[in-house]
């Protein structure tokens, strides 16, 4: 029983970014408070602690197992030879964290029943829509309760918000309870093709196409082009390999309907230096790597070094590389982190995933060409273990 409810709950607050931030002298860059530098406890992981007591000999286990020892000893040595190794150590826990959700993502889903899975994604992304939409609305955060769930104090005058403009009139693009719309758009772009793909969801359609529209208008809503796009070309590719819609008129009706919904919203102007902001932070991060190809800077020590760089943008110095690959790299170094990356796709090939979990795999990797959450931001991280984890469970079937 107790494992029910924190399994729910954890479902349910994923989306939350509640948490106790710790800013620590080396959390400043340049007299800025930097996030990303400030060993942080959030709601989530005294929930990940509980579930950690309560399933204990399930993670013992799997910790026992060498490929993961292994993998933990290497990361060891990179806090070793870390740039800043407090805050690699922290990252460390974080990895450990993952691991746990990782290696219970089979008994969550097979623990609760499925309806409750979709009530508990229901009622978050309800949440989240409700919360975005009045943002949207109104051009600035709500606050009030909303800020115990992690909802940032946001108007159109603050620097650097993300913005959106259609047809000469300016928006806030909707936070909801992320750090940005594109790591809302990304956490719910997954969630979209895990239930769209999960058979056992079907015996309860209603609740499951009820979550697929409420998820799929927050992916819209954010005006992640990157997001919008993923969703475009991966949706299509479900359409046509899915067998079991037999008719091709249909097929080609929703994904023309899908493709003028997205033109809509790709439309909207957004950060017209986005581009040039991102390349100069892949330029920085491919010298961060041909300094350091060995070792790495270390882990969550990335805008230590990065700090060091000139920009033509204010205060962009505080910004990851908008690459989870690259990222991965300058901290792991091409040694450690090539060969945990080889690792990965050596049990991805292994499994002989189907389709469907193909898809799960595609959103992160192509969300993650062009964005850093799945590494950096809470939310995202745990909900990238949670799914790998039940990708890579051989028993559980997804379409």
């Amino acid at each position: 029983m107790i494992n029910k409810i924190l399994f729910f709950l954890f479902l349910l607050l994923l989306p939350s970014q509640l948490g106790k931030h710790f800013f620590l002298d080396f959390s400043y860059l340049s007299g800025v408070r930097v996030d990303y530098l400030a060993p942080t406890v959030y709601l989530t992981d005294i929930i990940v602690f509980l579930l950690t007591v309560v399933n204990l000999k399930i993670i013992l286990k799997f910790f026992k197992n060498k490929k993961v020892l292994l993998s933990l000893l290497l990361l060891v040595i990179n806090i070793w030879l870390s740039r800043l190794p407090v805050i690699s150590f922290y990252w460390f826990i974080k990895i450990i964290e993952f691991l746990i959700i990782f290696s219970l993502a089979k008994k969550i889903l097979v623990t609760l029943k499925e309806k409750y899975i979709l009530v508990a994604l229901l009622i978050s992304g309800s949440f989240e829509l409700f919360l975005s939409l009045i943002q949207l609305i109104n051009k600035h955060s709500v606050q009030g309760v909303f800020y115990y769930f992690g909802e940032r104090l946001l108007s159109l005058s603050t620097p650097g918000v993300a913005k959106a403009t259609i047809q000469g009139v300016e928006f806030l693009r909707p936070y909801g309870t992320f750090s940005h719309p594109n790591s809302l758009a990304g956490f719910f772009l997954l969630l979209y093709f895990l239930v769209l793909t999960y058979k056992k969801f079907n015996r309860y359609l209603a609740l499951k196409y009820l979550f697929l529209f409420i998820s799929s208008i927050l992916v819209f809503i954010s005006f992640s082009k990157v997001a919008i796009v993923s969703f475009l070309i991966l949706t299509t590719c479900y359409l046509i390999l899915n067998t079991k819609l037999s008719c091709r008129l249909c097929k080609i009706a929703r994904v023309l309907v899908l493709f003028i919904v997205s033109l809509i919203f790709l439309s909207a102007a957004t950060d017209p230096l986005t581009v040039n902001k991102r390349i100069e932070l892949m330029k920085n991060s491919v010298t961060i790597i041909l300094r350091y190809p060995v070792q790495g800077v270390g882990l969550g020590s990335y805008l230590i070094e990065q700090a060091k760089f000139s920009s033509r943008f204010y205060l962009f110095f505080n910004q990851p590389v908008h690459n989870i690959f690259l990222l991965f790299i300058s901290e792991m170094g091409l040694i450690i982190g090539g060969f945990l990356l080889y690792r990965l796709i050596d049990q991805l090939i292994q499994r002989r995933l189907t389709k469907g979990q193909w898809l799960l795999i595609f959103v992160i990797i192509f969300t993650g060409f062009f964005d850093h959450y799945w590494l950096t931001l809470q939310q995202n991280f745990l909900l990238m273990g949670l799914v790998m984890g039940v990708i890579l469970s051989r028993t559980l079937p997804v379409d």
